[in-house]
């Protein structure tokens, strides 16, 4: 089977933690690397950002990464919808200059499925979406966001007309079924894979050394510094912790972009008196994230919505509790172990119960165990995913 990937507005190439970089690049890694090594070929679609640089570059057996270039140079994210003809004139070019053809389209975010749907009528073939995120749940969770108008009617129109749409959780399929009011048989849950050769236990004190932190108990927070992750109601929260427990808030994400965001963080920090007892890393690069949660005591996910959170598997897989609210997959991971062994989900938004939670599942020393690990993450593979996506695409195409 042949597939066009397409991911418009970022590289799956790309550093992750960045502000258009993150879960959906992991996902699309993970995804296609796992479809190439079942013989299927994939190539991913993604805007070159310097005029004139196209090419066609090898990822893994089967997988190429295709930059092309629409003439518009560099452009944020936000300013690519009014070129979205001229980028799938583009991308039709490059496929007739290079022969190539496909079964299926997978559009990746709402400015790539603009793009698919105009492809699918060139090339006459179905169409999956996988928006990653929704204007309007983000702007329902957290005002904040403010996601324009014109992104949450595009998102409608394309649950509509798309042939399916993927989710990688069974709350956003829920979601996505309410609000569009479709036939469940029109959203499809694939999870996530985790790389387990990457996120496994390490020793803890052995970590923390290793990254240069000192003894102290962590706090560790992961993800893109926007309002919708909750980064303020941790910083709140953690500063009614009691100081003599030595504990410090972690906080690793963000780039240049997200400079603002990091500076009301830590403007909020130093109004609550945690100037030191908050670091913020930056972008970390993915190789090394395991030595973070592995330093951690306690992954903390305050987030107001997430369509996955990618982190809690990642944290799981290396033997660190997470305490959370109940966002992406988090209620799938406790409904797995109903005794909570993983952490704490908490529903309650009351900054002195998560502190008390918080607190509780830092001096609950012991990590989470081998077989708990199995058990929580035995879902979460590549290789099903992949399985079920050519599954999927077989009984559209029959």
């Amino acid at each position: 089977m042949k597939m066009a990937f397409l991911s418009i507005h970022s590289s799956p190439v790309g550093k992750a933690g960045g502000k258009d970089t993150g879960g959906m690049s992991t996902y699309l890694c993970g995804l296609s690397e796992a479809l190439g090594a079942m013989g299927h070929k994939v190539d991913i679609f993604s805007r070159s950002a310097v005029t004139g640089a196209e090419g066609i570059h090898k990822m893994y057996p089967n997988v190429r990464l295709v930059s092309f270039d629409d003439g518009n140079g560099s452009l944020a994210k936000n300013d690519i919808y009014p070129h979205i003809s001229l980028i799938a004139a583009a991308i039709n070019r490059l496929c007739q200059q290079n022969q190539c053809s496909y079964d299926v389209i997978f559009s990746h975010y709402w400015l790539s499925g603009c793009v698919g749907e105009i492809l699918k009528q060139n090339w006459q073939i179905p169409t999956l979406v996988m928006f990653h995120t929704l204007g309007r749940a983000k702007n329902e969770a957290c005002p904040e966001e403010n996601e324009p108008s014109r992104r949450i009617s595009e998102e409608e129109n394309l649950a509509r007309n798309s042939d399916l749409i993927i989710t990688a959780a069974r709350l956003e399929k829920e979601r996505i079924l309410n609000y569009y009011n479709l036939p469940p048989r029109k959203v499809e849950v694939i999870p996530c894979g985790i790389g387990r050769m990457l996120f496994k236990p390490l020793d803890r004190q052995k970590a923390k050394e290793q990254i240069g932190l000192d003894s102290k108990k962590i706090i560790l927070a992961v993800g893109r510094i926007e309002p919708v992750k909750g980064f303020d109601f941790l910083i709140e929260t953690t500063a009614l912790l009691p100081l003599r427990d030595d504990i410090k808030l972690v906080i690793v994400g963000g780039d240049e972009q997200s400079r603002d965001q990091v500076a009301a963080l830590k403007e909020k920090a130093a109004s609550l008196g945690m100037e030191d007892r908050v670091q913020f890393t930056g972008r970390i690069d993915h190789q090394s994230l395991p030595l973070y949660y592995n330093a951690a005591d306690v992954t903390v996910i305050p987030s107001y919505y997430e369509s996955f959170a990618l982190t809690a598997l990642e944290s799981i897989a290396c033997g660190t509790r997470i305490v959370g609210a109940p966002v992406g997959i988090l209620p799938e991971i406790f409904f797995r172990l109903p005794g909570g062994h993983p952490g704490c989900l908490i529903t309650d938004r009351t900054p002195d119960l998560w502190a008390t939670k918080i607190r509780e599942a830092i001096f609950r020393t012991e990590k989470i165990s081998p077989a708990e690990i199995e058990t929580l993450l035995f879902p979460f593979n590549w290789t099903g995913a992949a399985a079920r996506l050519t599954g999927l695409i077989a009984g559209l195409r029959s």
